[in-house]
């Protein structure tokens, strides 16, 4: 039985919807089912369609005996749950909001072998029959907030068809919308930014070093006047976007944290600075929870905040978000002894809260070519953080406009179905993938993943998100083995131009570290000539988190003249 599952049965062979390219059967969608419902309905129909040839019609009604994939709104199920059930005349397909759209993509995906890979690459088995077991299943997702923060993954039909619903995503109405953030995260400068009140209110910043701060820190959490403040704050933000679900009040993205004496106290009570920030994020929750009792407030548990407190506890509309932003990513979080602290962290919040949300990181932000082994660490932590309590996972990679991240398709595709249901083995979806994107170069693709690894596998080598082209993990013999490889899935794929294409973006990878190891020098400047032009051909737009492919380009060539 799946992890997400909370029902299945499978009672043997069932109906035949499509035989030999004729059908008896239609699609019903049920009164007031809404535009995701409508949606779902016309994937699925498009879908059959081009599996076996036969467009099966959209009905809007039950017709006695009709034979008909019946879509229905379930008021009662979660706006993510579906449940579908198969017998010998009738399919149906009943679930929440999104959830019936979602039992669409689900019997697509697990019971017909449909797969949406990424944007340019899907598979529909062709099959002129078309057969469902007979079947009862009732499932969820494993986690309320999924978002693989990827610039490829935002696309609206990517992320509704795999199943996710991170607030970045482009998911409107029409596909049942998506968990929406009003304010995503660091927001301390926009509840009281310096310009506007400092001059009036120096008080409400903190306090460092016995000096009040006016420039991009913290604010005196302790401070009466700046809680009524930011709740009047809070409730603004809510009354202008009012289909928003969550809402962050959270310290700026730095340190810095108020040394004041009562913010002090309140620290040295609660054994770690997080004591002092949630004491104020649960007044501004408590405060807005009468008028708004569906709204969340989301916080962070980050560098200074990282440590949970002795003694405060999220309240029930409060979100925490881990951001565990120095662990090593090349090892699951209860693995290594690099991410003790990190692990010992994990452990204390889940026990002071059952609703954590995790943020972590699955890219080097330094170089977002640059390969980094952590599709090991994705499986097993994501299953780690279920089996923790955790109910929302947000994994950070490369998410500027343009993308090109290194493996950030493969990676957002396998987050997607693990976020769904971690019990899922992480390798089978790895190759699935590998073998559909990469066509005839796809056996040579998985040997460099397994290169890649096998470091971290076969020795204590750890990996974080600022690591230098020379890590020991891309050791000179790994990318010259890397080239080469992808030499061989060039040539293979010569015949298959989607996947020649593929093969081509994915080595970047390789040639990127090769030539930012290589001495300065003309060899060097002709390679990385040659380099920029791929990077520009593929339209990536940054090659580091805030440096774009022109600053790099400048940089790189202008560094060997």
């Amino acid at each position: 039985m799946l992890a997400a599952a909370l029902l299945a049965t499978y009672l043997g062979s069932g109906p035949v919807i499509v035989e030999n390219g004729r059908s008896e059967w239609g699609i019903g969608v049920g009164p007031n089912s809404g535009p995701a419902l409508e949606h779902g309905a016309g994937e699925l129909r498009a879908a059959i369609e081009e599996m076996s040839g036969v467009s099966l019609p959209i009905l809007h009604e039950k017709r006695p005996g009709a034979k008909q994939i019946w879509i229905e709104f379930d008021k009662r199920a979660p706006v993510e749950g579906y449940s579908i059930d198969v017998a010998a005349d009738r399919v149906t397909i009943r679930g929440g909001e999104r959830g019936a759209m979602y039992g669409c993509y689900a019997l697509l995906e697990d019971q017909l072998g449909c797969r949406w890979f990424n944007s340019r690459v899907s598979y529909v088995p062709k099959q002129a029959t078309i057969q469902l077991p007979l079947m009862h299943l009732k499932e969820k997702p494993a986690f309320e907030y999924r978002e693989p923060f990827y610039a490829e993954a935002f696309g609206k039909e990517w992320a509704s068809r795999n199943r996710v619903n991170g607030a970045s995503m482009q998911l409107d109405d029409s596909v049942g919308g998506r968990v929406k953030y009003g304010k995503f995260v660091h927001t301390f400068s926009e509840i009281a930014p310096p310009n506007e009140y400092f001059a009036k209110h120096p008080e409400w910043f903190s306090l460092v070093d016995g000096k009040r701060r006016d420039d991009y820190a913290q604010l005196c959490l302790t401070n009466p006047e700046l809680l009524k403040h930011a709740i009047e704050v809070v409730k603004g933000w809510i009354k202008a976007d009012p289909k928003a679900t969550i809402f962050s009040v959270s310290q700026n993205d730095t340190y810095e944290n108020c040394q004041c004496d009562n913010c002090k106290a309140v620290e040295k009570e609660e054994g770690a600075p997080s004591g002092v920030l949630l004491r104020f994020v649960n007044a501004v929750a408590d405060a807005i929870r009468p008028e708004y009792p569906n709204v969340l407030i989301d916080t962070l548990a980050y560098q200074w905040t990282e440590k949970p407190p002795l003694h405060v506890r999220p309240h029930k509309n409060v979100r925490v978000r881990l951001a565990p932003i120095g662990a090593c990513v090349a090892h699951a979080i209860d693995s290594c002894d690099a991410n003790k602290s990190v692990f010992d962290n994990l452990k204390a919040w889940s026990r002071i809260t059952n609703q954590l949300y995790i943020w972590h990181y699955s890219t080097n932000f330094a170089n977002y070519l640059q390969p980094i082994p952590d599709l090991d660490e994705i499986a097993q932590d994501i299953r780690l953080f279920h089996k923790t309590g955790v109910v929302g996972l947000f994994y950070e990679g490369d998410y500027a406009a343009g993308g090109g991240g290194e493996m950030s398709e493969l990676k957002a595709y396998l987050m997607a179905k693990l976020m769904w249901n971690p019990e899922r083995p992480a390798q089978p979806i790895i190759d699935d993938y590998v073998r559909h994107v990469y066509g005839s170069g796809a056996t040579y693709v998985s040997q460099w993943l397994n290169l890649l690894h096998g470091p971290e596998r076969n020795s204590n080598v750890h990996a974080h998100i600022y690591d230098p082209s020379n890590s020991p993990y891309l050791s000179e013999q790994i990318v010259s083995k890397g080239q080469n490889l992808f030499d061989s899935a060039m040539q293979a794929t010569e015949s298959e131009p989607l996947a020649h294409e593929e093969v081509r973006k994915a080595r970047l990878a390789v040639d990127y570290v090769y030539v930012m190891n290589m001495k300065a020098g003309a060899e060097r400047v002709l390679l990385a000539s040659a380099l920029v032009s791929e990077i520009e051909h593929f339209g990536i737009n940054q090659t580091s988190e805030g440096g774009s492919t022109a600053d790099f380009k400048k940089r790189i060539l202008g560094s060997d003249k």
